[in-house]
């Protein structure tokens, strides 16, 4: 197992009611193929998504390093909310974002910080001139 030590969040830039009849595993695949056929990665960018009901779905294997923040993945999970569509990186988290994803990532949160060793919880935006997540980490946290 790799070394994992930082969470860093992201969104999917999505509308709110993208594809909001469909499970979280179907926006999973669509997402999944954006990335590989549209940016030629191997798999999907993040390991975890969430839902706007609060759903997790899982992207691609813990074990195998993301493709969510360059320069950044090695020893990072990738954990995506699904939304957040013309979001600023000065937004709040619920001016983009359901309590019940609220709830959803505070839990993944509090699961994978038991067990790996992470010590960083971060924004995407805190290591590129992007406003994803669409609000800062920081403050939320």
């Amino acid at each position: 197992m790799r070394k994992i030590n930082e969470i860093v969040v992201h969104c999917t830039a999505t509308n709110p009611d993208w594809w909001a009849s469909r499970s979280i595993n179907q926006k999973i695949s669509e997402i999944r193929k954006w990335h590989i056929n549209q940016r030629g990665w191997s798999d999907i960018g993040y390991h975890y998504l969430i839902d706007r009901d609060g759903k997790i779905g899982v992207g691609r294997p813990v074990e195998k390093i993301g493709a969510h923040v360059q320069g950044r993945n090695e020893g990072t999970i990738g954990i995506s909310l699904l939304g957040g569509y013309d979001a600023a990186n000065t937004d709040r988290f619920d001016s983009n974002f359901t309590a019940l994803q609220n709830q959803a990532i505070r839990s993944l949160i509090s699961d994978l910080s038991k067990r790996f060793s992470i010590n960083i919880i971060s924004g995407h935006n805190q290591y590129a001139a992007k406003a994803c997540p669409g609000f800062d980490v920081r403050k939320w946290i």
